[in-house]
């Protein structure tokens, strides 16, 4: 055993020296005190098993066989990425490292091991070999690793970790046994899991349904950036760049900001106020133009909540690919942020980022990165109910109310409308802040997940609720509006002061130029490709490996994720060759981008 162990650790040493210094206290523990927690055996084949609290962890026949069998269904997976929660003794995660030597993808698969309590890792390594395990490339050990950062380990280092698609492309391997030591910490890992999944998947539905719409409103706007600085560049040109002691209060539309909007004249002396685009009517209605505000939908319902307004004193923040009246919206001024599309991105990677404000769903996730973006540590919500108090779906007279009154008919009433959105995303029952129940649904829910994660890991700032109605979101605390009116008012001119010498509009002229030269070089590789593909010749397999090669030297490569064909595509298309469907697919959507 005490070889093993000298070369386990060795090796682990060598591949993890941080871990290995941070935990160097466990793994200087006399053996017998790391085994302890288990009770160790020999199986029926001479190998090692064991049992926890009566619980047996592997097979007490033939451990290395069960584990065998279980690296077969991993293996069939065709997954590029595993993630082991618990293991046992490490029979498993061994047992697939063997494989991927012998299959020879031991530098393309990524393994994640997920283990809190380190005493458990390092009392594996007493009995088996885990030394190839150390071999695999991309391999990830979250050993003691809290709880709410698993998933930002899992996806924000999404190109070492999980890959483009996160949780949704990976397989998870767990056992009832190898878990039970720290159950409720892998059951929220499980939920969390779940909940991204769903996340990615609508992400993704979102991106083919609106792929196109953002990738012609993108087009359409890119002269934008030629006029309108980006929210970075604001951000640096401010004088006073410290808002740590500033509070933000950020408006939401929900049905409960009806409570507040009676105080929110005053509220604007002491917070610097922060508006998503469907609450700015409610908010000029009642006599206050806030000092943001956040429009990052694009589709043309969304700037209709904008629509024949004005806020000559409010600054908009919106991304290139938002509908392009949007530019037009009378205001302050308008800044550009980030935006997850390739047309953005290939600008930002000339010219740095315009201000990543995050994607969490709604626009008012978007408004608290916008909070977070500015330097806030104080962050003050209302109408943030991701419910629907008294069966409202938005504060009476805001425009998404509005809306609804202009479409409505004797066939489609006000009421109907309202009751299809209250039943439409399997509506149930959630605790406001009160502990009383108020009505959401999975939509809802998942929005409310997204704060509370984003607030978890972002302990530094404090979030408060004015409108305790609201669904309760962990990491929220109920805030009074007496407390932030006894607050001092806030010096506005010298808050938002500039320095003299800053950047008064960005110069994208050459990028706009490059960008043009990058979208024809791509459509002429791709036309070249469909030509070859047509002609189906002895080395077109060849040619097309040059073609690709060619796409991804591109700067805009990223575009043609659009173009991979849809399973029902393929199904209509039986007569032709794979190849050619993907580039005739690719050379129809590469059209939405000139």
């Amino acid at each position: 055993m005490n070889s093993i162990w000298n070369n386990n650790i060795s090796a682990f040493s060598k591949r993890f020296p941080g871990l290995a210094e941070a935990y160097k206290d466990i793994i200087n523990l006399p053996k017998e005190t790391l085994t302890k927690i288990w009770s160790v055996t020999q199986a029926k084949n001479g190998s090692y098993t064991a049992s926890e609290e009566n619980l047996r962890l592997h097979s007490t026949y033939n451990p290395d066989r069960e584990a065998e069998q279980g690296v077969n269904g991993i293996i069939s997976s065709k997954k590029n990425t595993i993630v082991f929660m618990g293991f046992g003794l490490g029979y498993h995660v061994c047992k697939l490292a063997e494989k991927l030597w012998e299959l020879k993808k031991i530098k393309d698969t990524k393994v994640v091991v997920i283990e809190p309590d380190p005493v458990h890792f390092f009392a594996a390594l007493c009995f088996i070999d885990w030394t190839k395990v150390f071999d695999i490339e991309k391999l990830v050990l979250a050993i003691g690793c809290p709880i709410d950062s698993i998933m930002s380990l899992l996806e924000n280092q999404n190109q070492i970790v999980l890959g483009e698609e996160g949780v949704s492309d990976a397989f998870f391997f767990t056992l009832p046994a190898f878990t039970n030591h720290a159950q409720n910490y892998f059951d929220t890992v499980k939920i969390l899991i779940e909940r991204n999944k769903s996340k990615n998947d609508i992400n993704a539905a979102t991106y083919e349904k609106f792929g196109k719409l953002w990738a012609r409103n993108s087009i359409k706007n890119i002269n934008a950036l030629s006029v309108h600085r980006t929210l970075a560049q604001f951000r640096e040109a401010l004088i006073n760049r410290d808002f740590s002691d500033k509070p933000f209060l950020l408006i939401a539309a929900g049905p409960s900001l009806e409570n507040i909007l009676p105080y929110v004249k005053e509220l604007q002396k002491k917070a610097v106020l922060v508006c998503v685009e469907t609450a700015l009517h409610s908010l000029l209605r009642a006599g206050v133009q806030p000092d943001f505000i956040l429009l990052t939908d694009p589709q043309f319902w969304a700037y209709r909540h904008i629509a024949g307004l004005k806020a000559p004193d409010s600054i908009l923040i919106c991304p290139i690919s938002v509908y392009p009246a949007t530019f037009r919206f009378e205001c302050k001024e308008i800044l550009v942020c980030s935006d997850m599309f390739p047309i953005s991105q290939f600008f930002e990677k000339q010219k740095g980022t315009f201000g990543d404000l995050g994607a969490g769903g709604s626009v008012a996730s978007s408004a608290w990165n916008m909070c977070h973006f500015m330097g806030a540590k104080t962050i003050y919500t209302a109408g943030l109910d991701l419910s629907f108090p008294t069966k409202q779906t938005h504060i009476r007279g805001s425009s998404s109310e509005q809306t609804i009154h202009t479409i409505s008919n004797k066939l489609f009433s006000v009421d109907k409308a309202s009751a299809r959105t209250l039943h439409s995303g399997n509506p149930e029952y959630a605790e406001n802040y009160l502990g009383n129940k108020v009505l959401t649904d999975n939509r809802m829910k998942m929005f409310a997940w997204w704060f509370e994660s984003r607030i978890a890991s972002c302990p530094e700032i404090k979030t408060f609720t004015l409108t305790p109605e609201s669904m309760k979101i962990p990491g929220i605390q109920i805030g009074e509006v007496c407390e932030l009116l006894a607050l001092p008012d806030l010096d506005r001119n010298k808050l938002f002061e500039e320095k003299l010498d800053s950047i008064k509009h960005s110069d994208f002229n050459i990028e706009i130029k490059a960008y043009n030269k990058a979208v024809n070089e791509l459509s002429s590789i791709i036309n070249t490709a469909v030509e070859k593909s047509m002609i189906n010749g002895p080395d077109l397999q060849k040619e097309l490996e040059l073609i690709q090669l060619q796409i991804e030297q591109n700067p805009l490569k990223e575009i043609v994720h659009l173009g991979k064909p849809s399973k029902k595509y393929l199904s209509e298309h039986q007569n032709e060759s794979p190849e050619l469907l993907v580039y005739k697919k690719l050379q129809k959507e590469i059209g939405f981008y000139k």
